[in-house]
């Protein structure tokens, strides 16, 4: 009986949250430069790696549901992500997250059927949540201001916060001449009162072994790109609680014939 329940679980919920993400997939073009770094931080930061491996821990807990069942303890739900995963971290963050919440609410969080990783790991108690924070850009370059295809266009941002932030995200959107999707999102961690530089770079090689007949890549053709950043509470867009967009700033960049 338990695993017809779970199995209902996984088709009406687990399997739209472990594919939310799946057309927001960071892009390859663009990378962050500066060091994501965590203020005077006191023993293990589980928050990045939490947020980092959010995928792969949902698939393998809705999957944990369906073989023991709704009715399982948090032992039983994380010795068989252990068992099942390569990677060490899912198995303590489990560990810990279900310990926090105990076991029903970590089954109705992992199973929330329009989830986001922040507000995952902030519901496990891992990201720290900060409501009254602020953030505003003061300036953004992009340097060269146009150039060639194959060029690395890099990216300086600096913002200021006045109340400090909560666990957020930088959202990176490059509007591309052929319509091709190209963005990227970077975990912000809680951050004191103050400025912050943030460096990113866009790689504007066209991919050589792209098959465009069946999976359509960026070409970089020549042209105008608009470049919209926001900075957020939580995740950029997320209807979830503690979420908000603090701020938004955007430039262009040229590529030539």
């Amino acid at each position: 009986m338990y695993k017809v329940l779970s199995l209902i679980f996984l088709f009406v919920f687990g399997g739209i949250a472990t594919h939310t993400h799946k057309d927001s997939l960071p892009s390859k073009y663009i990378k962050r430069l500066t060091p994501s770094l965590k203020q005077n931080n006191n023993g293990i930061d589980w928050c990045p790696e939490c947020v980092d491996t959010f995928d792969t821990l949902i698939y393998f807990l809705i999957d944990g549901i369906i073989e023991l069942g709704i009715a399982t303890t948090c032992n039983d739900l994380c010795d068989y992500v252990t068992q099942k995963s390569t990677n060490p971290y899912l198995s303590i963050i489990c560990s810990i997250g279900c310990d926090i919440v105990g076991i029903n609410e970590f089954i109705k969080i992992a199973t929330d059927v329009d989830l986001d990783p922040i507000y995952f790991c902030e519901s496990l108690k891992l990201c720290p949540i900060f409501d009254n924070g602020d953030a505003k850009f003061l300036s953004f370059v992009i340097a060269p201001p146009h150039a060639q295809a194959y060029t690395k266009f890099v990216f300086d941002l600096t913002y200021q916060t006045v109340n400090g932030t909560g666990t957020g995200q930088m959202l990176v959107n490059v509007e591309t001449i052929d319509g091709i999707k190209v963005s990227s999102f970077f975990l912000i961690e809680t951050k004191k009162p103050g400025k912050y530089d943030e460096r990113i770079s866009l790689d504007t090689t066209p991919d050589p072994d792209c098959e465009s007949a069946t999976d359509p890549c960026e070409e970089w053709f020549p042209g105008v790109y608009n470049v919209t950043v926001k900075i957020c509470n939580g995740e950029c867009g997320s209807h979830h609680p503690h979420s908000q967009i603090y701020d938004t700033i955007q430039r262009t960049f040229q590529i030539d014939k």
